[in-house]
């Protein structure tokens, strides 16, 4: 435990200075800390996405230096350095070693994040039990829904300070955010509505703090409108899009999305994500299998099916329900 946390202290160093070098010289900063990373890199993500972004800076028009100039311009390299190692060190490197040594040992699929639904109340689930739990397991990525309550905010902001290790993308809806919470902790990243969320990123810009924005694709008809949609967030800022397909999307329309998420990523200086379909190729690079699992406001867990979030059904979300503290029910029939 004391080598891992010396450990996390030097990659944090090495990242903050790294960081630094960015700000002195964009273009050779980052090919030097993507280099360090690939030099670094033990985890399969780790290994497989340096080596992709190793490829793409190979192009000097290459979108990720107007991304990453724009980020240490305006985000506190404090804010940068703590989600940056929670991330790429915490989660990807050591909380994938942790995964795979538990699914070994107890035959179980364990997730690399987890999607909380803290929206509407949330009273019947102990969320910061929840994390340490999955802390236990490797699990240091949360990605906390809360819609557009306040109360649930402020309980995900806690739920963030608690956990310093772990990275929290918290995914708010208009009149969420009050002033006195843009000041979010370190780990956290503001995920904004788009549509509804630009005075707010204005201001997280003022504050320096890490932001970026969701949009839910409904239905096919919404998927076709992503472009557009990105062309217009461009324009705000921020480190990532990410686009969330509603039930009735068809699996054409998830086909197109990820279409559309692919050729962004060479377009624009943003990180755009096809949510549920992103979330699970990083758990297949990470395990070797593709497991989604999140919990509703009412403790009942979620999965993945047919790329919708569904409430899981009996003989399912087997790990989840042990982290809830409920006995998985057994199969009829």
């Amino acid at each position: 435990m004391k080598a891992n946390a010396f450990t996390r202290t030097v990659v944090e160093s090495l990242v903050d200075r790294s960081i630094r070098k960015i700000e002195e010289d964009p273009e050779r900063g980052l090919r030097n800390l993507v280099d360090m990373g690939a030099v670094m890199a033990t985890g399969r993500f780790q290994k497989k996405y340096m080596g992709t972004v190793q490829r793409a800076l190979r192009d000097e028009n290459c979108p990720y230096y107007e991304l990453v100039c724009r980020l240490v311009q305006e985000t506190s390299r404090r804010n940068l350095t703590a989600f940056g190692v929670n991330v790429g060190w915490q989660s990807w490197t050591m909380g994938a070693r942790r995964i795979r040594a538990w699914k070994a040992a107890r035959g179980v699929d364990v997730p690399w994040s987890l999607t909380l639904h803290m929206e509407t109340g949330g009273e019947a689930v102990d969320w910061a039990g929840l994390v340490r739990r999955g802390q236990e397991a490797g699990i240091f990525t949360y990605f906390v829904h809360t819609g557009g309550d306040r109360a649930a905010l402020e309980a995900a902001m806690g739920l963030a300070e608690g956990a310093p290790l772990c990275a929290f993308l918290l995914f708010v809806s208009p009149g969420a955010l009050s002033a006195g919470q843009l000041a979010a902790p370190d780990n956290v990243m503001t995920v904004l509505e788009a549509g509804a969320g630009q005075e707010a990123a204005g201001q997280l810009r003022e504050e320096r703090r890490l932001y970026g924005f969701w949009r839910l694709c409904a239905g096919d008809s919404d998927v076709e409108q992503a472009e557009g949609w990105l062309e217009e967030l461009r324009r705000e800022g921020g480190l990532a899009v990410f686009l969330l397909t509603g039930p009735a999307c068809t699996e054409a329309g998830r086909a197109r999305l990820r279409e559309i998420t692919g050729r962004a990523r060479e377009r624009y200086p943003l990180l755009v994500f096809d949510y549920y379909g992103d979330i699970l190729r990083v758990d297949r690079i990470i395990s070797g299998g593709a497991c989604f699992a999140g919990v509703l406001p009412d403790g009942r867990p979620t999965v993945c099916r047919d790329g919708r979030e569904l409430t899981a059904e009996v003989g399912e979300a087997v790990f989840v329900r042990k982290l809830l503290g409920k006995r998985p029910a057994a199969k009829t029939g």
